[in-house]
């Protein structure tokens, strides 16, 4: 419908955001270990700056109209991946526990988890560095950034 409708677009379609974390800082904060509903898929998580930025970029050229932008981080990570990162970065154990229940979840993230486990997030584009002359960001440069959001709780 976006395309037939004679207006000018640009789709920006990022698989998962590492900011998805920020779902578990009380869970990590206290200590605890976090659902792990991913499973052994791998997803290349884009840091939602890598997003805006390409928004920013569509918004104000028109050299993006009429595309399709699959926006990706650099690397493929499971969960597990995502979490050893985020233990090292925060100097501390960050525990994840596998679980099969994806309940009481919203049904777009329900579909989301399920396309993810079946691979379908298991690609790396080129179009972010490709749209701004830089490298997409890592996840591990996105948890030092955001490294105080998962700090313990005094």
């Amino acid at each position: 419908m976006i395309e037939a409708s004679g207006r000018v677009w640009t789709m920006l379609r990022p698989p998962s955001f590492a900011s998805n974390f920020l779902w578990y800082r009380a869970l990590i904060r206290a200590g605890e270990p976090i659902p792990n509903m991913a499973g052994d898929s791998r997803q290349a998580v884009v840091d939602p700056r890598d997003v805006a930025a390409v928004a920013v970029a569509a918004m104000t050229s028109d050299a993006h109209d009429g595309q399709r932008y699959d926006l990706t981080g650099p690397e493929l990570l499971t969960f597990a991946d995502q979490a050893a990162i985020l233990e090292g970065v925060l100097e501390r154990p960050v525990r994840i526990t596998d679980t099969d229940a994806l309940g009481p979840l919203p049904n777009g993230v329900v579909t989301g988890l399920r396309w993810a486990r079946s691979g379908g997030a298991a690609y790396v584009t080129d179009r972010v560095p490709v749209v701004l002359g830089l490298p997409a960001g890592t996840f591990e440069q996105w948890a030092r950034d955001h490294r105080e959001a998962f700090a313990a709780m005094p």
